[in-house]
């Protein structure tokens, strides 16, 4: 493994990324890192590992201080090499209740804090030809069938769709785009991801989640794959669900097939010959 791949993680004080960032520093990559509170990230990851580590204090929804950070990373490392796009904001509560304020406080971290680092980083992979970016989303943001999580899922499934349309551009540039769906985390403190919305969603079925050091391996092993995923699934319960929401869907395009190519238009000529 490249012990010399720079990476810049988003959302690293808690859950996934916290223990993405130690992980990625017990294996010798420098990380730069972010967090709203850059004193807090630091006491979090517990180490100054100085000229391997820099945490960095972001607003992820203010471009230019997303702009500043990358450049920071770009002066301290030379470069970046991969970017886990793993920063959240949970929007709990009933469609018909939230308000505009809540739901557009979770689009601006999810969807719009992953394009600003997105445009900020990309311009630099492209003159690099190279790099890695790895968009967290959600197992909810692939089946949306959750009771009063659908502020949250739209947010995911929208991370879902500029991802694969990144996709779809950056390949000319020698840029990798993988689009990650973790599901419920193994219970625990805070920082192992004991609180996340894929946790609340599953209820009673929440204790038998993944475990979140393995999925930050995972990451790190798609990161170095030499074809990385552009969908990876994290945990059996995001496995099974994504299984069988294809399933569903399957199963209604072949029962209203008629229906949905019935729209089209008669070539009157071919039918009066």
């Amino acid at each position: 493994m490249n012990s010399e791949k720079i990476w810049l993680v988003t959302g690293a004080s808690t859950g996934l990324g916290l223990v993405l960032v130690k992980t990625l520093l017990g294996q010798g990559h420098k990380v730069a890192a972010t967090s709203r509170d850059g004193d807090a990230l630091l006491d979090a990851v517990g180490a100054k590992l100085e000229g391997q580590f820099l945490p960095l204090t972001v607003d992820l929804a203010n471009d230019r201080n997303v702009r500043r950070a990358v450049d920071a990373t770009v002066a301290a490392f030379g470069r970046v090499d991969v970017v886990v796009n793993n920063a959240r904001a949970a929007c709990p509560g009933s469609l018909a209740e939230l308000s505009d304020a809540q739901v557009r406080a979770a689009f601006d971290i999810n969807v719009f804090g992953t394009l600003n680092v997105i445009r900020a980083v990309l311009p630099r992979m492209r003159a690099q030809a190279g790099g890695h970016i790895i968009n967290v989303s959600s197992i909810l943001g692939f089946d949306g069938g959750h009771a009063e999580w659908g502020a949250y899922s739209a947010a995911k499934f929208a991370v879902c769709g500029l991802t694969e349309a990144l996709a779809a551009e950056a390949a000319a540039w020698g840029v990798r785009v993988s689009l990650v769906y973790p599901g419920a985390m193994r219970a625990g403190s805070p920082q192992d991801g004991g609180g996340s919305p894929e946790r609340a969603a599953r209820g009673a079925h929440a204790q038998e989640g993944g475990d979140v050091a393995k999925a930050a391996q995972a990451l790190i092993q798609a990161a170095h794959a030499q074809y990385a995923p552009l969908h990876l699934f994290l945990g059996r319960d995001a496995f099974d669900q994504a299984r069988g929401k294809i399933q569903s869907v399957q199963q209604e395009l072949a029962r209203w097939r008629e229906m949905s190519v019935s729209i089209g238009f008669v070539d009157e000529r071919r039918l009066a010959a």
